[in-house]
């Protein structure tokens, strides 16, 4: 059937108006009703052109999203707006720039409030910003974006934290899902800002946020913040800040203990790898929905919303650790140095290992239902075979091995010297593998060669020739000494001693 030219072209103009994008504004995702991310390639880069467009509006034409009271929330109608004089300091870096995830990060912050959606919040500084600076207002701890491929649905609007450059005299901040506010001080190229320098900035209109700094807040001054009407709160350590609902802290007590906990694990992670003292902490924010997986590395590093009450559970944590939030500090401390193809989430387990030992008090090697003492050596055997396992944990238990047999301080020794002495840049794989083997040869007083060499590593013959004099490693003598419980003897014996 033939139709009209004019049926054609409503037929046409009908097609071109269904797959037209909403407006930013009619995007409200909730956890119970997400919303379907365009199939269309075409329409849904339109759609993101649409939201970061939204987004990146002028504070003067901001308005609260509707869907931002289901997420991140509001405060509550009647709360009072404060002004705040907050001091920053001068740029200081999150890590060693070496650091794959976050070395090169400039840390957030805390000011302690909190915007809320759709309000403006006026930044002040006291006296002239100094040359040699650049500053960041940020509203929201929610960095991530969700435009990934493999996201076919949205739990929340995909995209609510943004950041203003802060200006001479007053600059006006808002965003559309509102959040708490943070400061990020960067160097300007070819110009470097003293670290010490201390600047006072006075914020107006903002919501206090329940905030509790780790030898600064009295038990008394919490007892009244915690109840802050702000939607999310935050607890600050000297090597850690947990972002967490402000529901959550309501009934605390006492977050100091819970912040020491944390701050011993970020403590022995860096102590791990070698890191000098910290200028700036970590961060740990639950989303209700992130970019990558259940949880992800990165400042902040991020985990699903489901895992917040583990973030404030002091008794879970001192009793069963937390190999995932280990795990993604771990990946912020992991270097290229000595983690190779196919090892980004082997290598990251040394931290969770290290942690669930010597925080937790659990044995050596165990912590993971995966890796837990009577599997390792099955998972050894699979490593070793034909074809060779590369499987993450089977990997990792070629490592337990060597932990067993040599104790921690040979790895610590030789991850730490990479801090003075790292590889060249653009050193070759290869060559980074062999230096790997040599320093962990000669922390361990064995040659080790032979065994790497089994697991692929690259261990040419100079290798060979500057560890001959070492004991070789016999993995065969190790087998039988395992299974006789040697090994577990004597981490009983060096926990009671207090060594590694």
């Amino acid at each position: 059937m033939i139709l009209p030219a004019g049926c054609f072209a409503l037929s046409f103009f009908a097609a071109a108006a269904t797959a037209a994008p909403p407006p930013a504004e009619a995007v409200e995702p909730t956890a119970k009703a997400p919303f379907t991310v365009p199939a269309d390639p075409a329409v849904k880069k339109q759609l993101i052109r649409q939201i970061d467009e939204y987004m990146a509006l002028p504070s003067a034409q901001v308005r609260a999203h509707p869907a931002a009271a289901d997420f991140p929330g509001v405060a509550p109608a009647g709360s009072p707006r404060v002004t705040r004089v907050v001091v920053v300091h001068g740029p200081k870096m999150h890590g060693p720039a070496a650091a794959m995830y976050s070395g090169t990060k400039e840390p957030w912050q805390s000011t302690g409030l909190y915007a809320d959606a759709g309000e403006i919040v006026t930044v002040t500084p006291t006296a002239a910003l100094p040359e040699g600076m650049a500053m960041e207002v940020r509203i929201g701890c929610h960095t991530d974006r969700l435009f990934g491929d493999k996201i076919t649905e949205w739990r929340r609007f995909p995209s609510i934290a943004r950041a203003f450059p802060l200006q001479q005299g007053t600059t006006h901040v808002a965003s559309a899902f509102g959040g708490p506010i943070f400061v990020s001080v960067k160097n300007v190229a070819g110009r470097s800002a003293p670290s010490d320098l201390s600047i006072e900035l006075r914020f107006a209109n903002a919501v206090e946020e329940p905030s509790f700094v780790l030898g600064k807040t009295s038990a008394e001054q919490w007892r009244k913040l915690r109840g802050a009407p702000a939607p999310w709160g935050e607890l600050v350590g000297r090597n850690m800040i947990l972002h967490v609902p402000a529901a959550q802290l309501r009934a605390m007590d006492d977050p100091a203990p819970l912040l020491e906990w944390w701050d011993k694990v970020v403590a022995a992670e860096d102590g791990l790898v070698g890191w000098p003292v910290r200028t700036a902490q970590e961060r740990v924010v639950p989303d209700r929905q992130i970019s990558a997986g259940w949880m992800h590395a990165g400042y902040p590093f991020m985990c699903d919303i489901a895992s917040a009450p583990d973030i404030t559970d002091l008794a879970k944590l001192r009793a069963k650790g937390d190999w995932g939030f280990f795990h993604e500090l771990g990946h912020n401390h992991q270097s290229a140095d000595w983690t190779f193809s196919g090892q980004t989430e082997v290598t990251v387990n040394f931290f969770s290992l290290y942690c669930m030992e010597h925080i937790v008090g659990k044995p050596r090697g165990a912590g993971h239902p995966d890796i837990e003492p009577p599997k390792l050596l099955k998972a050894l055997d699979r490593r070793l075979g034909e074809p060779p396992s590369m499987d993450f944990f089977d990997q990792l238990a070629a490592f337990i091995v060597l932990l067993h047999a040599y104790g921690w301080e040979p790895l610590q020794k030789t991850l730490v010297s990479y801090q003075a002495r790292p590889n060249p840049p653009k050193t070759p794989e290869p060559r980074r593998q062999a230096e790997f083997v040599r320093r962990y040869s000669l922390n361990a007083k064995a040659d080790l060669a032979g065994y790497f060499r089994r697991l692929g590593y690259a261990c040419p013959a100079e290798i060979y020739d500057t560890l001959k004099s070492l004991p070789a490693f016999d993995l065969t003598a190790w087998r039988r000494d395992y299974a006789a419980g040697k090994f577990t003897r004597d981490v009983r014996r060096d926990q009671r001693r207090g060594t590694n």
